[in-house]
């Protein structure tokens, strides 16, 4: 079903702080008339920054319906691991999901549906904790535990995400990453500064795939 809610005066943003911001920047070439679908679009502060940059065509998912607060986008309710989404045939040039995977039993859930509903040209953007960065390294070194899935983390985060892993099961899907970062840049959001400091001095010995306590990603359908 669909909904529309009454406008907040302050959408909340699940993300660490500047993430939209970032992702907003880094957004590849699009015409504002590019039908988006977020899926997971919370009280859809992203579909409103969106909608804010200048495009038209908004359409968010999520399992509660409720706490969604523009007027800048519809939304629909589904249940990510086990219902349909309810969009039919239609295509969507750019897909979004925002530290979505790690809630999901079934990640391999949201490819198919990605795969299903994006357009032949469009982009997949998909975010979750960057598990590969070396001051998530040290602590699973230190404690055996991963920053943002251990007792201290959202106890509704279950599923951290490998590249290597990852990397195998997009193919299934006819799905393929063409881009990839880490946000921020410098300095971390969520570790302790002298878990920064190791880190950095480990870098000057241990390669580094990606930094940063976000891994953002930009998938497409392989042609």
């Amino acid at each position: 079903m669909s909904s529309t809610r009454m406008p907040k005066s302050k959408l909340l943003e699940r993300t660490i702080s500047g993430l939209h911001d970032n992702l907003l920047q880094s957004l590849p070439t699009l015409s504002y008339e590019t039908p988006v679908v977020d899926i997971g679009c919370g009280t859809g502060a992203w579909l409103n920054r969106l909608s804010n940059f200048g495009f038209k065509h908004l359409q968010g998912i999520d399992l509660d319906i409720d706490q969604f607060g523009t007027e800048k986008a519809t939304c629909s309710q589904a249940n990510l691991d086990y219902d349909d989404l309810g969009l039919g045939e239609r295509k969507f040039g750019l897909i979004t999901a925002i530290e979505v995977i790690k809630h999901l039993e079934n990640p391999g859930r949201i490819l198919y549906h990605v795969a299903r509903h994006l357009d032949n040209n469009g982009y997949f953007l998909l975010t979750t904790p960057n598990i590969h960065s070396l001051s998530c390294r040290f602590k699973f070194l230190a404690t055996g535990k991963l920053a943002s899935f251990d007792e201290k983390g959202d106890q509704t985060h279950i599923y951290p995400v490998l590249l290597d892993c990852l990397n195998r099961v997009l193919p299934r899907h006819s799905l393929k990453i063409v881009q990839q970062w880490g946000y921020p840049t410098t300095d971390s959001l969520k570790y302790r500064p002298s878990t920064q400091m190791i880190s950095r001095f480990l870098k000057l010995f241990i390669a580094s795939e990606i930094e940063g306590d976000t891994l953002c990603m930009l998938i497409q359908k392989q042609q």
